[in-house]
């Protein structure tokens, strides 16, 4: 055999057993499924095939497993063991071994043990247990008698502060019916004492125009008197006969030339506060001046005084504070359409449908001047700022400039193609500005009756226009709710244009400082817009959807006047 060459020999091993099992050799693939799949039902089908019996489909009912008694050595053992007697134990299992074994074990010991020693054993079990349950019981209710003494701590504690509460809130009761009784006590001395503030407040504003007129009395007494002392006296032995007074005619009142505007510089114009202070401008004051539409208002410059102008043929005079009547004025055949206070506040100018203009001196409280050129009705009045010229603007096309020294009109404005619905003279200069229903502006010059400037960009009649404090701006308002703003240096376009229709713009006024602009329109609403580059635009409604007339600021920029068609006038502050 060369050397490296093995051969294989065949033998059986007999493995050793300990269970004593035969094993036999499961072929394979014999009686494995091949189907490919697997699983457990299939494997058990398989598994009955091989041994020849079938799943058993009923295994029928179940029986319950027989306790079986416990026999005297078992307890013994567990007697011993539970004891801990370890060594006894041991020694009685070696002895009962040998009695067993020996055959010298009594038969009746290999017995079952007795059901009351059992029951026993159970009765301690359950003995023990009884007794623990009995103490966390008795922890149980421990903890609940601190918590119901707790509890019941708490409950008296808030008993008493229920019923400390009820005694304060009776003592509470009795004094609010005490203070109630005794403030209804005051209510009628109350209402006296508003009556006579009333009262005094407006005999306060008539002694003021009274005094105001005194002054006025002794100014023309003291210039009559100076003008009689520098005449010479001759004497004559004997006394002549009365000459009759010839009428003297006062010359012609000579247009003064242009001031320096003072309000150019920004701290000279009044403050206002309306754009930032929180909630705008609210209503104060709302009540009826007139029973049929008020069309026109206007503040005093220097007193808390208001006028308004109305479709009854009147005027009435207010106070702006508590809305008191002061004077009613009535003279004009028709109605009114506007209404403006003098500069000085001595005088007011009314225009009417009836085609005249009156002035009304408040001194001596009657009508001192009618101007009547006009042929049909008059829509506006302005002052120049020197307050001896007034102009008007009416339906018959021009705009006419008064002379007030004379009572004489002294120029008439022609121009415009339509009714001149509004006129307005630019602060401290002799320039006028005249709306007309042809929807343009003009800008005249009072001083040779001719149209400087026209501005055209309304596409409806224009009806009011008013310019800002240092006479640089112009705002304009149509009949269809456009708004233009101008310059008064640039007419070619306007500066800014707001669209408010599809609503009628009758009326625009901006306060002192030329910062908001106040819109009365024919829906009952006041549109408010920020002149300045971020334009806002916001709405108050005060006159119960009727159609507002007119808008006006006081000079102090503290509140805003507006009249509507029903009569009414509301203050906003």
């Amino acid at each position: 055999m060369a050397a490296g060459t093995y051969y294989l020999q065949a033998k059986n091993l007999q493995a050793d057993s300990e269970d004593n099992f035969s094993y036999r050799e499961v072929s394979v693939g014999g009686s494995v499924c091949s189907s490919g799949e697997e699983d457990l039902g299939t494997a058990l089908q398989h598994i009955a095939a091989d041994s020849g019996k079938g799943p058993q489909q009923d295994a029928g009912p179940q029986h319950q497993p027989e306790e079986r008694k416990e026999v005297v050595e078992d307890f013994v053992r567990n007697f011993l063991v539970s004891v801990g007697l370890h060594k006894t134990a041991d020694m009685f299992q070696a002895e009962w071994y040998e009695l067993q074994v020996t055959g010298r074990l009594p038969t009746h010991l290999s017995q079952t043990l007795p059901d009351v020693h059992a029951q026993n054993r159970q009765l301690e079990e359950r003995l023990g247990d009884l007794e623990r349950e009995l103490l966390r019981q008795r922890e149980a209710a421990r903890m609940s008698q601190e918590q119901y003494v707790r509890l019941k701590k708490e409950r008296d504690y808030h008993r008493m502060q229920h019923r400390r509460i009820l005694q304060e809130k009776s003592l509470l009761a009795t004094e609010a019916d005490r203070l109630r009784k005794h403030f209804s006590s005051y209510e009628p001395l109350l209402q006296t004492l508003r009556k006579k503030y009333q009262s005094v407040t407006r005999e306060k504003m008539l002694a003021s125009l009274e005094r105001d007129r005194a002054l006025s009395e002794v100014e023309c007494l003291q210039s009559t008197l100076h003008s009689v002392q520098q005449k010479p006296s001759y004497l004559s032995p004997e006394p002549s006969a009365p000459v009759a007074a010839m009428p003297v005619k006062p010359a012609p009142t000579v247009i003064p030339g242009e001031p320096a505007n003072p309000y150019l510089q920004e701290s000279t114009l009044p403050s206002s506060t309306h754009l930032t202070r929180t909630g705008g401008l609210q209503p104060v004051h709302t009540f009826s001046a007139h029973q049929f539409a008020t069309s026109s208002v206007d503040v005093h410059p220097s007193k808390e005084v208001m006028v308004t102008a109305s479709d009854d043929h009147t005027w009435k005079m207010w106070t702006l504070q508590s809305c008191e009547l002061l004077m009613t004025g009535e003279g004009h055949s028709d109605w009114l359409s506007h209404a403006a206070f003098h500069p000085s506040g001595d005088l007011l100018a009314t225009t009417s449908g009836d085609g005249s203009v009156k002035l009304w001196d408040f001194t001596r409280a009657c009508c001192s001047l009618t101007l009547s050129e006009h042929r049909q009705p008059v829509w506006q009045c302005s002052w120049h700022w020197s307050g001896q010229f007034l102009a008007s603007g009416g339906m018959d096309h021009c705009s006419k400039l008064w002379d007030i020294a004379r009572g004489l009109c002294v120029s008439t404005l022609r121009g415009h193609s339509d009714s001149v619905n509004a006129v307005h003279f630019l602060p401290f200069s002799n320039s006028l500005l005249s709306a007309s229903a042809d929807k343009t502006l003009s800008l005249w010059d009072i001083r040779t009756g001719l149209c400087v400037q026209t501005y055209t960009g309304h596409q409806n009649s224009c009806n009011d226009v008013i310019s800002d404090m240092k006479g640089q701006r112009v705002f304009s308002c149509d009949s269809l709710g456009g708004l233009l703003s101008w310059d008064i240096r640039t007419p070619q376009e306007p500066v800014q244009t707001w669209d408010l229709s599809p609503a009628a713009l009758h009326s625009v006024a901006v306060d002192p400082a030329g910062l908001l602009l106040a819109c009365a329109r024919g829906d009952g609403v006041i549109s408010l817009l920020d002149t300045s580059p971020s334009v806002q635009e916001w709405s108050v409604s005060g006159h119960e959807e009727e159609c507002v007339w007119g808008v006006v600021f006081s000079p102090s920029a503290d509140c805003l006047v507006s009249s509507s068609a029903n009569g009414s006038v509301v203050i906003w502050r």
